[in-house]
């Protein structure tokens, strides 16, 4: 059952976007989930509207934000059906509360206008600032881009894209500056292309592993390559603690560059595997060679 908190509440929190799926399981893992429910919300006049809907429990909230401080009070299903007949448009989201030590970790799985997954992380017994989110989190407070409101306008432009290669190739950076512009990309697809990525697997059965792949989702992955060595080898030298997937990065680097021409040469891509290359690419060039495949 929503527990509904009423009155003046604090809205400080920190917003993340969790670009490695597996990191983002981990760490869910890590907690005990505390409470999930389907939240409907639509807005009209600077009011946040909005329907809880827990097992077919319905209960509704007016919000009214100013500055860190949100005023909430409880509402009815007519004023909420009036406004959303009116909008004709939502935010719809499964969100899953969980308790990390001092730290509420709200999990919102987006459904309407667009499918993403945000983590919003709020306390009121420590500093918010102390907390260290996981790795594979890109932090996007205070961005209007990330608002809810600014989602309901449709400000994410994109979702999805899977960005794909070797260690220190810049998937990471160049990442983070698509997020900024509102294009949410996946880092690695752990499942399935970087699992088959090695060298042990034949050319052929990896291929087939992937075109398999590609067939079944809507979406686009791009493999980054960068066909220098010392490039590489110089920005991987720059880590603290190298696994053996580090020392070996140039050697994965063209795994992915032949792999990539051997799909491309028997026409195995489906029009959703592209490939660039960064080298001596500016991390701008970089990042706008991906903008370009995305938008295309």
């Amino acid at each position: 059952m929503v527990v509904l908190r009423l009155g003046k509440i604090n809205n400080e929190e920190r917003k993340f976007i969790p670009t490695k799926k597996e990191y983002l399981d981990r760490y869910l893992k890590s907690m005990e989930e505390i409470e999930e429910y389907e939240l409907t919300q639509t807005y009209k006049d600077g009011y946040k509207y909005r329907r809880y809907n827990d097992d077919g429990d319905y209960k509704y909230t007016v919000n009214n934000k100013m500055s860190k401080i949100t005023d909430v009070r409880e509402s009815n299903e007519k004023e909420f059906l009036n406004v959303l007949k009116e909008n004709a448009r939502c935010v719809r989201k499964i969100r899953k509360y969980y308790n990390d030590g001092p730290y509420e970790i709200d999990v919102d799985y987006f459904i309407e206008p667009i499918q993403m997954i945000m983590v919003e992380v709020s306390t009121d017994k420590v500093p918010l600032e102390d907390y260290v989110p996981p790795k594979g989190f890109v932090e996007v407070s205070n961005t209007k881009i990330y608002e809810n409101y600014g989602i309901y306008n449709g400000s994410i432009k994109s979702v999805g894209t899977i960005i794909e290669g070797t260690d220190g190739v810049g998937k990471s950076v160049t990442i983070e500056e698509l997020i900024k512009k509102g294009i949410i990309c996946q880092d690695r697809c752990m499942d399935v292309i970087s699992r088959n990525m090695l060298f042990d697997i034949s050319m052929e059965g990896r291929t087939k592993k992937y075109q398999e792949y590609l067939k079944k989702i809507d979406k686009k992955i791009i493999f980054l390559v960068n066909n220098s060595k010392e490039e590489l080898e110089s920005r991987i030298n720059k880590r603290e603690v190298l696994s053996q997937y580090d020392e070996e990065a140039y050697r994965y680097n063209e795994l992915y560059l032949d792999t990539y021409n051997y799909m491309k040469e028997r026409n195995m891509t489906e029009d959703k595997l592209y490939l660039i290359d960064c080298t001596e690419l500016t991390l701008e060039e970089q990042v706008s060679k991906v903008e370009e495949i995305i938008n295309a």
